[in-house]
């Protein structure tokens, strides 16, 4: 059986810095609000920020798996036109590397 006084001696390390850090925290958060800056409305809106970024990000995702199926679909159906698209922007992809290589070098 484990003895309490181990377990409560092993934690009290982690509850001596979770308390440090609140302490550090209620610091930070008076010093801000000291300077005119509120904490809880500078969460608010990191959150609301967040969470616009979580749609525009859904929605791009969305728009990109529709353009994809559409490239899927029209590679089915002409292969060889597919083919000649990638190759030619293989083409031009080197091409533009390799004049950007060289730009680099003079």
């Amino acid at each position: 059986m484990v003895d309490f006084h181990l377990r409560k001696d092993s934690n009290s390390p982690i509850h001596h810095q979770v308390d440090e850090m609140r302490r550090q925290l209620r610091h930070i958060s008076k010093s801000l609000s000291d300077h005119g800056i509120d904490f809880d409305d500078m969460a608010h809106d990191a959150e609301k920020f967040m969470r616009t970024t979580r749609k525009s990000a859904k929605r791009a995702a969305r728009h990109v798996t529709h353009d994809a199926d559409i490239l899927s679909r029209a590679a089915q159906r002409a292969p060889a036109g597919a083919g000649t698209v990638l190759a030619v922007a293989a083409i031009v992809g080197f091409g533009i590397g390799y004049l950007f290589h060289l730009a680099q070098n003079d």
